[in-house]
């Protein structure tokens, strides 16, 4: 599926892989038709640090004309050349931290789920090399976040919270890290710190996880920061 290929895959990423597959198993992912939206998707990249699997979140870039500042997955809107959703998910994953294919096995496809700002977005996810070198653009890319897992997973971790989206007080099921609030979507893991995109406004420029076309990053960027 995907196109799988052999990397290096830890023991517990293999077992988190295949506690996933038992966990979805007979769960047919949720299809939406929404005619006039505009597809996209994002990955939830799986990746071992520290002895546990931790999930990869982008906070992105306090300058970006859309979304400032929000914590996100890595993904966009489809562009033509790409095969199919997968491979959006994939190609914004490796422009905006630098993780490509070659580095992600995508093992599993989450329910859509259609935003304010009219995408329909297709949520993958992926397990990381534990070769890869993460390397976030800094035109999107304020820096990575990085989360355990079970932290993601425990409905303990989450509480309702009050956010304001262009003036408009909104209560939304949250994650709270200590920094902006992440909203939960499907299996509470489709995250961000406030709506995704605002009543009345257009949607990003080019898709639900990302914003504008990326520039070439330069120099060495910061690896990963892991909040326990």
């Amino acid at each position: 599926m995907w196109g799988r290929i052999a990397f290096a895959m830890t023991e517990l990423l293999q077992h988190t892989a295949q506690a996933l597959s038992q966990a979805l198993a007979g769960h047919q992912p949720q299809r939406l038709e929404h005619p006039g939206s505009r597809p996209a998707a994002v990955l939830m990249p799986l990746w071992e640090s520290e002895g546990r699997v931790q999930v990869v979140f982008t906070k992105r870039n306090a300058t970006l004309p859309h979304h400032p500042g929000q914590i996100s997955f890595p993904g966009g809107a489809a562009d033509p050349g790409d095969a199919d959703l997968a491979e959006t998910a994939l190609r914004e994953t490796c422009e905006e931290i630098g993780v490509c294919q070659g580095l992600v096995e995508v093992v599993e496809r989450l329910d859509q789920v259609l935003t304010i700002t009219n995408f329909l977005v297709t949520p993958y996810v992926g397990l990381v090399d534990a070769r890869a070198d993460f390397r976030p653009n800094p035109v999107e890319v304020a820096r990575l976040v990085v989360v355990p897992l079970a932290t993601v997973l425990a409905r303990e971790s989450y509480q309702l919270q009050s956010v304001s989206c262009e003036g408009v007080a909104m209560r939304q099921l949250a994650l709270a890290r200590g920094v902006p609030p992440w909203p939960a979507g499907p299996v509470g893991i489709m995250l961000n710190p406030e709506p995704v995109g605002c009543p009345g406004r257009k949607g990003p420029g080019r898709g639900a996880g990302g914003g504008q076309r990326r520039a070439k990053s330069g120099g060495q960027p910061p690896g990963p920061r892991v909040d326990n």
